[in-house]
């Protein structure tokens, strides 16, 4: 049995800040990137201090990894690992088994204590102004936050039927924690994709906003995302054994066999059940909204090249593969603008192999084997074969940030990482802030001599996404 209980899982990112817009100025050797508020920050070279053209290719760490093709888990050992997961969580593995009642009282006064954490902060509306008692008040009244005697909340279920931003406030304008921070919307928790079953808690006073909860995240979802259904129909998200998942960074879905009429796109790993395959295409199982907003079933296609029939093997050269085909997207914190942060990047690699692993990099960070490490003392044991640190299958955190390591060069680590930025320090002997904003291979030394120094001296944990090795 999993207890029900009320988290909110918050968006993991590199920095607390980003640019809104760059320029390249023909004067000057690199290309600046101003902020609203006049500071200035330059965009990191393409090819980024201490890598190669090579490293940018799964090839170059495949061929040197010692074991590559060795099966790391079987499929009945992740279906362990995954319940094991939740155990350490206490998140609910599957939606079917989410109450069939929560408490009111308890739910309404944790959106009230969220309301409450922007309220006495500082945040700012997308004109630049500080958001103040007008912003939050019709927000609050929306809401509909009940007193201690309200009855208990009867759960309803739903099924995401099109790519859906979860909120941690029901509203779309955005909140940033200085001036201009445009991308780094502090009200984004995640984003949730097609065919995705959540539990329905709760719904706005105007009714164009539902709270949900998915098994890795909660928040607020518009209603026309959703499409409700009974509890029993969430079973088919997890209980079917012929399932195609998406294994391309981004995969089209489309309406029509001849791949014409486009309705969404799927992220990596994402799972659908599988109905038929033809040499272009995939059949899948369509989720769609009704005019009277229940669930219906439709036929969808996929292009074959951007799926696989069941889960990839769990083996370090899978691993990086589905890591390399992300390389060069662009950062996104919380899943905005449809692209993926630090965890999320994680999380679709390990899924497409069918690991569950949670949504928050702090998270994820206490999950599988650890490994002993003190980079202050001994940086090179981190990493090292006999501490067992193999790339494609070791996570790396550091404070707020997580990591897949690849391999070491010359003594050197080296990780794939989504990430928006280091530091360097400038000939003035003052921090310069480099923008990456993508998908990047990197050294973890990357950084070194800047006031808050490498990814290699920060970090917090080393993780093997498995118990013990075959």
């Amino acid at each position: 049995m999993f207890r029900y209980s009320l988290r909110i899982f918050a968006a993991g990112a590199l920095a607390a800040a980003l640019f809104s817009g760059c320029a390249a100025d023909r004067g000057l050797i690199k290309k600046e990137c101003r902020f609203e508020s006049g500071r200035i920050y330059f965009a990191a070279p393409t090819l980024l201090p201490g890598t190669t053209v090579e490293m940018k290719t799964p090839g170059y760490w495949i061929s040197r990894h010692p074991y590559p093709d060795r099966l790391i888990m079987s499929p009945d050992e992740i279906v362990d690992f995954n319940s094991g997961i939740c155990r350490l969580t206490g998140v609910i593995p599957d939606i079917p088994l989410f109450p069939e009642r929560i408490s009111r009282k308890a739910f309404s006064a944790s959106l009230r204590r969220q309301l409450e954490r922007f309220r006495r902060g500082r945040y700012y509306r997308s004109d630049g102004s500080a958001a103040d008692n007008a912003f939050y008040s019709p927000i609050e009244e929306n809401m509909v936050l009940f007193g201690p005697g309200a009855a208990d909340i009867d759960v309803r279920f739903a099924y995401v039927v099109h790519n859906a931003d979860q909120r941690l406030l029901p509203v779309k304008e955005g909140l940033n924690a200085s001036p201009g921070d445009a991308d780094f919307d502090e009200l984004q928790n995640s984003s949730l994709g097609p065919g995705t079953p959540v539990a329905v808690l709760h719904t706005s006073r105007d009714g164009k906003w539902h709270y949900v909860s998915s098994t890795v995240s909660e928040g607020w979802v518009e209603e026309g995302r959703l499409a409700f259904c009974g509890r029993e129909e969430t079973r088919d998200a997890d209980s079917v054994l012929d399932f195609a998942v998406v294994t391309a960074a981004r995969a089209d879905i489309y309406l029509d066999s001849g791949l014409k009429e486009y309705y969404d796109y799927a992220r990596m790993g994402d799972r659908f059940i599988l109905k038929s395959a033809a040499p272009a295409a995939v059949e899948i199982v369509l989720l769609l909204r009704a005019r009277d907003g229940r669930l219906k079933r439709a036929s969808g296609y996929i292009s074959i090249d951007e799926v696989n029939r069941g889960y990839l093997p769990y083996t370090p050269r899978n691993a990086i593969r589905q890591a390399f085909r992300m390389l060069n997207t662009p950062y996104g914190w919380g899943g905005m603008y449809g692209e993926q942060d630090c965890s999320q990047f994680i999380r679709e690699v390990f899924s497409v192999m069918g690991i569950k692993l949670p949504r928050n990099s702090s998270v994820q960070a206490q999950v599988g084997r650890p490994l002993a490490c003190d980079p202050a003392k001994e940086k090179e044991k981190c990493f090292s074969r006999e501490n067992g640190a193999a790339g494609g299958i070791t996570t790396v955190l550091t404070n707020g940030h997580i990591m897949l390591f690849l391999g070491t060069e010359g003594g050197r680590p080296y990780a794939i990482h989504d990430g928006w930025a280091y530091r360097v320090r400038d000939a003035e002997g003052k921090d310069e802030v480099r923008l990456v904003n993508r998908v990047a291979v990197t050294g973890l030394d990357l950084g070194e001599g800047s006031s808050k120094g490498s990814f290699l001296n920060r970090i917090k944990s080393l993780r093997i996404i498995a118990g013990d090795l075959p």
